[in-house]
């Protein structure tokens, strides 16, 4: 029996200056004989295709995203054979629907490139004309992450009424994340494989260029392979359906975990909290923590160093969700990003006739105060809104303007945006949008300034999961301070007279008894379809001004997509 050479834990640091290239092929020797099957024959001379002199044909798609309802904008491709890039094709493709803001500062597809394009139905039958798929001799479609590619083409073909053929494939993802375990590379995306293997050409997001780059990195797994004792085009096929899946198996407590909303702790062997969430299903929100959905590579990296869950169920959902915000801010768990600065707050007020940025409000100011914001940088731009406003028009007011008791800063604006676009200024135009934007989402932050200032506010809402009977709630000054589930066909006066005393002693500064992150949950949950409204005591009405600029469709929508573009954080 000839000696094996022992292995390295894939998890151990390669040293300065040696090659890494050997450690990938004995990491690949070893897995080909974990992932070596009866129906896998690797590498008999008399059987199977040599893959150095096979024909493969490798594509990339471009799309407008990621769900099945997306559209292809761009599909290329590249015909490998005799080991050499041989033809190519390129084609953009017109989509039904728009392209992405988003999408288009990443691939550089923009709507009037493809406005003169070829529909989808036409292009994929050029390609699979051009691909040869029903040729005689065997061809291999290749893409890297090949699911997402393959996916949109067979969902393409069948909308189009086109045949997809029987072809085989290979993942190229799949055999890096099978070939080159970390710390071999530090992730398996297609840039950074491509720099591995030192291809010719640099992904860049687009399709053509980023078929190339993985036809190169396909010839470079064909050597690499090759090494481990994977020689055939049946070989690369075998392995990369039976790459590893890289989500953990779903540990035995999981099941444990009740189909009930609730908060759940991600904890370490030393049970310090690691996540903290909210869901309105613990058992199926936890488990998808282990799935293949789950592609957040910081949250991969969280529940590998996870030991266990805590599991904290509650009545409703909205209980849930605020007890995660206070968790996070008690716990500061080190792999929750969001919701950690709950406690900054930022008003504009008026300050004569100019808007004025303030860090806190007393709770005597919060009628006269657009806000809160979550940034000082926020609160700016909108009260640069209501400058350029008053600015453009003498009659805009001061007061109005912060009370979103008009629509006259919008339309201002609008017609300020107009104007530099027209002239060319479409930075300037730009800027104007982003501070039109702050100022909407202080108009709609400003709706829960009733509730801030209310002693107490007694709702009720059904019980979720088809439960009988519905869950009352109780706040004050904004925080939430007890719940109680009222059963099915009883009076629910009892259950009522006990949130009837459930009221906080009166602070002084707006946002001040909870964070104002637990009061938008509360406003939404009063103004969601099917509350029932039981005790309004406050200063202030529940309702909106009659010419609120939240009644402006419009102005909702321009609000959404300054807010989708690249580069943008929630404030």
């Amino acid at each position: 029996m000839t000696k094996q050479t022992p292995m390295r834990d894939c998890g151990q640091t390669i040293s300065p200056g040696e090659s890494p290239r050997p450690f990938a092929r004995s990491a690949v020797s070893e897995a080909l004989l974990r992932a070596a099957a009866p129906q896998i024959q690797l590498s008999l001379d008399s059987v199977g295709t040599p893959a150095s002199t096979g024909t493969w044909v490798v594509v990339d798609l471009e799309t407008t995203g990621l769900g099945v309802r997306s559209e292809i904008t761009e599909i290329g491709a590249v015909r490998v054979r005799e080991g050499r890039l041989r033809e190519e094709f390129s084609s953009l493709v017109r989509p039904v629907g728009p392209i992405p803001p988003a999408i288009t500062a990443l691939t550089g597809i923009t709507p009037a490139m493809v406005r003169g394009a070829d529909p989808i139905a036409t292009v994929l039958d050029r390609f699979l004309t051009w691909a040869g798929f029903e040729a005689k001799a065997p061809v291999v479609l290749v893409a890297h992450n090949a699911p997402f590619d393959v996916g949109f083409l067979r969902r393409a073909a069948a909308a189009c009424s086109l045949p997809w053929p029987r072809v085989r494939v290979v993942d190229t993802l799949a055999l890096a994340r099978l070939a080159l375990p970390r710390p071999i590379v530090r992730n398996h995306k297609l840039a950074t494989v491509a720099s591995y293997f030192g291809t010719a050409t640099v992904p860049g997001h687009r399709a053509l260029g980023d078929a190339r780059a993985t036809a190169e990195v396909l010839l470079g797994f064909v050597d690499l392979l090759a090494g481990a004792g994977a020689s055939d085009v049946e070989d690369l096929v075998a392995l990369s359906a039976q790459a590893p899946n890289v989500s953990p198996k779903a540990p035995s407590f999981v099941a444990d975990l009740p189909p009930s909303p609730g908060v759940y702790h991600f904890i370490n062997t030393d049970g310090d909290t690691l996540y903290v969430g909210s869901a309105s299903s613990l058992r199926s929100r936890v488990a998808s923590y282990y799935s293949r959905s789950e592609k957040r590579s910081k949250v991969q990296r969280m529940v590998s160093l996870a030991a266990g869950v805590r599991s904290f169920p509650t009545a409703s959902v909205i209980e849930a969700r605020i007890r995660e915000l206070r968790d996070i801010s008690a716990l500061s768990p080190p792999y929750n990003s969001a919701s950690m600065r709950q406690g900054s707050q930022y008003w504009v007020v008026s300050d004569g006739e100019n808007p004025r940025v303030e860090a806190r409000i007393g709770l005597g100011q919060v009628a006269r105060a657009l806000g809160p914001f979550g940034s000082r940088a926020h609160a700016t731009r909108a009260a640069n809104a209501i400058a350029q406003a008053r600015g453009e028009c003498d009659r805009v007011s001061i007061d109005e303007a912060i009370a979103a008791s008009s629509c006259a800063v919008p339309r201002a604006l609008t017609r300020i945006m107009s104007r530099l676009a027209s002239s060319g200024l479409f930075e300037s135009a730009a800027r104007t949008r982003d501070d039109l934007s702050a100022y909407m989402t202080g108009v709609e932050r400003a709706t829960m300034r009733p509730i801030l200032v209310a002693e107490r506010i007694v709702w009720a809402t059904r019980r979720e999961h088809g439960e009988a009977g519905w869950v009352a709630h109780a706040a004050s000054f904004g925080r939430h301070v007890s719940s109680v589930v009222v059963p099915a066909r009883t009076d629910p006066s009892p259950w009522i007279d006990v949130l009837s005393e459930a009221t906080l002693e009166q602070p002084t500064r707006a946002a001040e008894a909870a964070s104002w992150a637990e009061t938008a949950l509360i406003c939404a949950e009063l103004s969601a379809p099917g509350t029932r409204l039981i005790e309004w005591r406050g200063a202030l009405p529940w309702a909106q001004p009659a010419l609120s600029p939240l009644r402006d469709a419009s102005l909702r929508d321009l609000l959404a997509q300054a807010s989708s573009r690249p580069g943008r954080r929630g404030r």
